[in-house]
């Protein structure tokens, strides 16, 4: 065997360890959805801070398709409580009486959209590319399967190991222009496990939000509670 074949037989021998090696992106998407989420059912209360103060919101979910929102303070906007069923988002005015139907990119509160906090999974809604891996971190480019969600394309850099998330870039559809980032942080002990409680959200202008997590449970739901005309008595 000559040298140059050697050295062929040594490159392709890396090539293919690299190969084997290589993360698999959709099992580190659902690996940071079970660290966000506890369970396919749970409640929780978050706080969202921008710079025109806190809001308070009890959420309660529903696998990734059911979502409702309670608006708890200010004492102002209590009562527009928000549904979201698949990517149907609706919010309830208390002076009209009716719900109007918004999108999941639309502005909750700050730099915050609807959807960061109405649909808080990504496994299933994104097809998933390895960007880049190491044994510490992954880089994994999403794109949306259909039209209607918060963000179309992300990128998400998560924990190799465990598939805990680390921070984001929401992209244009285009992939070109960051339109916001998010980073996922002071994690700590909720329902069960370590999850993060901090999402700070920053758009391109360097504005920024927080939403932190207060409380977080597992919860047994019925389908009836996701519907427009629950949403009037929920204080």
């Amino acid at each position: 065997m000559t040298f140059t074949t050697k050295i062929s037989c040594v490159l392709l021998s890396l090539t293919t360890l690299c190969a084997v090696a290589a993360p698999n992106g959709e099992a580190l998407l659902k690996k940071a959805d079970e660290v966000r989420n506890p369970s396919d059912t749970f409640k929780m209360k978050a706080t969202v801070q921008t710079e025109d103060g806190i809001s308070s919101y009890e959420i309660f979910v529903k696998g990734k398709d059911k979502s409702v929102i309670v608006t708890k303070a200010p004492a102002k906007d209590a009562g527009r409580n928000m549904l979201m069923v698949e990517k149907d988002f609706y919010l309830y005015m208390p002076n009209l009486k009716r719900s109007l139907r918004m999108s999941l990119a639309q502005k909750l509160s700050g730099q915050v959209a609807n959807g960061d906090i109405a649909r808080t999974r990504w496994f299933g809604d994104y097809d998933v590319a390895v960007e880049s891996s190491t044994a510490a971190q992954s880089t994994l480019l999403l794109t949306g399967k259909s039209s209607g969600l918060t963000y179309q394309k992300i990128r998400l850099n998560v924990a190799t190991k465990d598939g805990r998330p680390l921070d984001a870039q929401y992209l244009s559809v285009d992939g070109k222009v960051v339109l916001k980032k998010a980073v996922f942080g002071e994690f700590k002990k909720l329902a069960g496990a370590e999850r993060p409680s901090l999402i700070k959200i920053e758009d391109a202008s360097g504005k920024a939000s927080e939403i932190r997590i207060e409380s977080m449970e597992k919860a047994t739901l019925p389908d009836a509670f996701f519907t427009q005309g629950k949403l009037e008595s929920l204080r």
